[in-house]
């Protein structure tokens, strides 16, 4: 399945421990069999949250937001995942 990086800028003067329960909740509901978050890397200071998505079409991403919480994004790309651990393996083998 094609993985996707979603792209986010929040403001962090929102992000109570109640208000990031209910974000949760809301997005795990989002989620369907084929399309759904992977991984999350937050740098909340700074407003920035990055996600790693796994579906078969920047569409079904898309469709899948459009029936959820109103969370802005500012981008989807199409990705590949690095596993630096394995890089390290196969190049100093």
């Amino acid at each position: 399945m094609a993985k996707f990086l979603l792209l986010h800028t929040v403001d962090p003067r929102k992000g109570t421990s109640q208000a990031q329960v209910g974000m949760i909740k809301a997005i795990l509901d989002i989620f369907t069999e084929d399309t759904y978050c992977i991984a999350s890397w937050a740098a909340a200071g700074a407003g920035k949250i990055a996600c790693l998505w796994e579906a078969p079409s920047e569409q079904a991403i898309i469709d899948a937001y459009a029936k959820g919480p109103d969370i802005p994004v500012d981008g989807i790309y199409p990705a590949t995942v690095i596993d630096w651990t394995e890089m390290k393996k196969t190049v100093a083998g």
